[in-house]
Protein backbone atom coordinates (compact mmCIF):
# COMPACT_ATOMS: atom_id res chain seq x y z
CA UNK A 1 0.00 0.00 0.00
CA UNK A 2 2.92 2.01 0.96
CA UNK A 3 4.43 1.65 -2.69
CA UNK A 4 1.53 2.75 -4.41
CA UNK A 5 0.82 5.64 -1.83
CA UNK A 6 4.51 7.15 -2.14
CA UNK A 7 4.50 8.32 -5.16
CA UNK A 8 1.54 10.71 -4.83
CA UNK A 9 2.63 11.92 -1.58
CA UNK A 10 6.39 13.35 -2.76
CA UNK A 11 5.37 15.29 -5.84
CA UNK A 12 5.69 19.16 -5.34
CA UNK A 13 4.81 20.31 -2.91
CA UNK A 14 5.51 17.15 -0.88
CA UNK A 15 2.52 16.45 1.26
CA UNK A 16 3.12 17.19 5.06
CA UNK A 17 3.38 13.89 7.23
CA UNK A 18 5.37 12.08 4.25
CA UNK A 19 8.72 12.04 6.58
CA UNK A 20 6.84 9.70 8.74
CA UNK A 21 5.23 7.39 6.16
CA UNK A 22 8.67 7.13 4.75
CA UNK A 23 10.00 5.49 7.99
CA UNK A 24 7.25 3.56 8.04
CA UNK A 25 8.40 2.42 4.83
CA UNK A 26 11.70 1.37 5.81
CA UNK A 27 10.41 -0.42 8.89
CA UNK A 28 8.31 -2.31 6.59
CA UNK A 29 10.75 -2.84 3.62
CA UNK A 30 13.13 -3.88 5.80
CA UNK A 31 10.85 -6.73 7.94
CA UNK A 32 10.01 -8.28 4.72
CA UNK A 33 12.93 -7.76 2.50
CA UNK A 34 11.15 -5.92 -0.14
CA UNK A 35 13.28 -5.36 -2.75
CA UNK A 36 12.65 -2.86 -6.37
CA UNK A 37 13.46 0.84 -7.02
CA UNK A 38 10.19 3.47 -6.84
CA UNK A 39 11.63 6.26 -8.88
CA UNK A 40 9.81 8.85 -7.00
CA UNK A 41 12.02 7.65 -3.84
CA UNK A 42 15.29 7.75 -5.18
CA UNK A 43 14.64 11.15 -6.54
CA UNK A 44 13.53 12.15 -2.99
CA UNK A 45 16.75 10.17 -1.69
CA UNK A 46 19.00 12.91 -4.42
CA UNK A 47 17.91 15.49 -2.81
CA UNK A 48 20.03 18.43 -1.09
CA UNK A 49 19.42 18.77 2.21
CA UNK A 50 18.64 17.16 5.97
CA UNK A 51 14.80 17.28 5.71
CA UNK A 52 13.29 13.88 7.66
CA UNK A 53 11.74 13.52 3.88
CA UNK A 54 14.94 13.68 2.72
CA UNK A 55 16.82 11.09 5.06
CA UNK A 56 14.16 8.58 5.27
CA UNK A 57 13.64 8.36 1.22
CA UNK A 58 17.70 7.55 1.74
CA UNK A 59 17.34 4.93 4.12
CA UNK A 60 14.05 3.75 1.66
CA UNK A 61 16.66 3.79 -1.22
CA UNK A 62 19.29 1.79 0.26
CA UNK A 63 16.66 -0.22 1.95
CA UNK A 64 15.30 -1.45 -1.45
CA UNK A 65 18.69 -1.21 -3.22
Amino acid sequence: MLEVALPHLLRDPVVRGTGALLALSVDCASRCAAKGEIPEVTRAAARTGSSQVVKAARLLRDVLG
